[in-house]
């Protein structure tokens, strides 16, 4: 799969460290599809929070299943190689 895709959507969970660099966050486009960005954790600033929007650019991945029971969705997987505030796009 790997393709390369660019997303514009809201941060919907604070980002969480998962390794000794990474970072894991959940981002939802217009369209209601939720992405679990991975990003190297000096490309994530304080200004990804949940709530504010973001543009992020990676590579989709794997899809991860959704647990129907729970009422979540599948969610694919972005290795991000940048994570982009509006704050920030605005200012530039």
């Amino acid at each position: 799969m790997n393709d390369i895709i660019s997303i514009t959507g809201t941060v919907a969970t604070a980002p969480t460290l998962t390794t000794a660099r990474l970072v894991e966050f959940v981002v939802v486009d217009d369209h209601g599809t939720e992405f679990a960005v991975r990003a190297w954790r000096d490309d994530v600033t304080a200004a990804v929070r949940p709530g504010a929007t973001v543009t992020v650019h990676g590579a989709a991945g794997w899809v991860i299943p959704g647990r129907s029971w729970r009422h979540e969705p599948s969610r694919t997987i972005v290795q991000a190689s940048s994570v982009e505030t509006r704050e920030l796009a605005l200012a530039a």
